[in-house]
C-alpha cells in the first residue's frame, strides 16, 4: 500500500508488486486496481506490477477537479518517472485504454515498452465513417441521458452496465458488489471523464503506438460489440489480436487464467 502525492497535491494511491520488467494496470470508468485481483499475483511472478487507482477512485484522492483522459494519462506519467520504472508496459482496460492512447498523444512511446488493449473502442460516439460505436449505436443524445441518469438515479443506470459488461448475467450479488465500488467515486467525477471520454475520438492516436501491442477482446462483449478487435489490427503498427471466446467487456475477470497466460506469453 502506496500513495503518491500529484503535482496539484492530489493523493495517488497504488499497489506495488513483484520484480523484472514493470507493468501498469490502468482500470476501466469508476473502477479501481482491485478488479485486477485475479491477474496481480500471476503477473508478479515475473514481473514488477503497479496496480493505480485513477484519482477520483478507488483509495486515490477525491478531488473534484481534474477529471478527464488527459489528466489520468498525465498522472500515470508523472506515477512511472517518481518510480524509476523506465520502460514499462501499459495496460489499459476500457477507460484504461484511452488513458494509454492519451498517454501516448502526450509523451510518445520513448517509455512504452509494449501495450495491452483491453476492449475498447477508440470512438464511442456515432459516425458516418465510423462501425463500432458505444453499445453499437451511441448518439450525443444517449450520452446526455446517461449522465442526468448519474445525477439522479445513479444505481438505475451503473447496475445495468455492470451487468452489461459479461457474456453471461451476473448473479445480483455480483452487480451490487462491483456497484458498490463504482461509488467510490463521486457522481461529478463520473459524469465528467464520461463526457470527455464519449467526445474523444483516439483513432488518430493508434498509429503513434508504435510498439508491440495485445489486443484482448471479449468475443461477447455488449459494450463493444462486432470485430474492433480486427479493426484495431489494421490501424496498430505491431499488434497481436487475441479474442476471449468466453467473455464479454471483461475477459481478465471472465477468463483470468486464460488471461494471465496469453499476457505472460506476450511479454515474454
Amino acid at each position: 500500500m502506496a500513495f503518491l502525492t500529484l503535482p496539484d497535491g492530489v493523493p495517488l494511491y497504488y499497489e506495488d508488486q513483484g520484480e523484472g520488467p514493470a507493468l501498469v494496470l490502468i482500470h476501466g470508468w469508476t473502477m479501481n486496481g482491485t478488479f485486477w485481483a485475479q491477474n496481480v499475483p500471476a503477473l508478479s511472478s515475473s514481473h514488477r506490477v503497479i496496480n493505480v487507482d485513477l484519482r477520483g477512485h478507488g483509495q486515490s484522492g477525491k478531488t473534484e477537479t481534474g477529471h478527464t483522459i488527459a489528466q489520468y494519462a498525465a498522472d500515470v506519467h508523472f506515477l512511472i518517472r517518481q518510480l524509476g520504472l523506465g520502460a514499462v508496459t501499459l495496460v489499459g482496460w476500457s477507460m484504461g485504454t484511452a488513458v494509454t492512447l492519451s498517454y501516448v498523444q502526450q509523451f510518445g512511446t520513448d517509455s512504452v515498452r509494449s501495450a495491452v488493449l483491453v476492449d475498447q473502442s477508440p470512438r464511442f460516439l456515432n459516425g458516418p465513417d465510423w462501425d463500432f460505436p458505444l453499445f453499437g449505436s451511441y448518439t450525443p443524445a444517449d450520452m446526455t441521458e446517461l449522465v442526468q441518469g448519474l445525477h439522479y438515479a445513479r444505481p438505475l443506470v451503473v447496475k445495468p452496465f455492470v451487468a452489461d459488461c459479461f457474456a453471461e448475467e451476473p448473479p445480483a450479488e455480483v452487480v451490487d458488489a462491483v456497484y458498490a465500488e463504482t461509488t467510490k467515486t463521486s457522481t461529478r467525477a463520473a459524469a465528467d471523464v464520461w463526457f470527455d471520454m464519449a467526445y474523444a475520438d483516439f483513432r488518430p492516436v493508434l498509429p503513434d503506438l508504435d510498439v508491440p501491442t495485445l489486443l484482448a477482446y471479449g468475443a461477447k462483449s455488449k459494450i463493444f460489440p462486432g470485430d474492433l478487435d480486427q479493426w484495431m489490427a489494421t490501424q496498430l503498427p505491431d499488434a497481436r489480436v487475441v479474442p476471449f471466446e468466453n467473455s464479454g467487456h471483461a475477459p481478465f475477470s471472465e477468463e483470468p487464467e486464460r488471461f494471465n497466460e496469453v499476457l505472460r506469453d506476450f511479454l515474454g
